[in-house]
């Protein structure tokens, strides 16, 4: 078996006349020089490039984000043209169905009229807890609501009459859930709805 220094003087062998060819004299070290320089420039060159690629999808979502924005306004400026477009007592109409305001006083009233108009009574009507604020003036308003839990006793066709004219009442009402159960006494129902009205803070 040959030894290690052996086959190092073989190669050695080799590469020496390679080593005095005059091309190699001449341009050997400029040609090292210069791959030893494209590495360094590559390795130097890589985070900058990465940066860049980053930086260009952030670019790309930051256009998208702001073109959707730029549709949200436009849709507003649409919305806002056709709202003064309506007619006053369409205004009015909306004005009423959804205040500026929390008003429980429109929603009790709207309750009670309702009951009173199909013959049923109110036996129970509570609010959640709400936290008010004073709106801005000239600020776009959020939409809020005020939930509440409504018991009325009646016969069943009145209940159902009830909640067909809630349904249609000049405050805007949303129903969440809905039950009836039977009087201890008599062949009236109690009919408990939790619900909410909507308004603009």
């Amino acid at each position: 078996m040959r030894s290690q220094s052996q086959i190092y003087s073989r190669y050695f062998t080799y590469i020496k006349p390679i080593t005095k060819s005059p091309i190699i004299r001449t341009y050997g070290s400029t040609v090292f020089t210069l791959i030893i320089i494209t590495i360094f420039i590559f390795f130097a060159i890589k985070p900058t490039i990465e940066t860049i690629v980053v930086l260009q999808k952030k670019l790309a979502d930051s256009n998208e984000v702001l073109k959707k924005v730029n549709q949200k306004a436009n849709n507003l400026s649409l919305g806002k043209a056709n709202l003064e477009k309506l007619p006053a007592d369409i205004k009015s109409k909306i004005s009423a169905a959804i205040p500026d305001t929390a008003s429980l006083k429109s929603v009790i009233q709207s309750l009670e009229k309702t009951a009173k108009a199909h013959n049923a009574s109110v036996s129970a009507l509570q609010f959640q807890p709400l936290v008010l604020e004073t709106k801005i003036e000239n600020q776009l308003g959020k939409l809020s609501e005020v939930s509440f839990t409504f018991n009325a006793e009646g016969e069943y066709q009145n209940l159902v009459l009830l909640l067909r004219d809630l349904r249609d009442s000049a405050r805007l009402i949303a129903i969440d859930s809905l039950t009836f159960s039977k009087l201890s006494s008599g062949n009236g129902l109690i009919m408990s709805i939790t619900g909410k009205a909507y308004y603009l803070k």
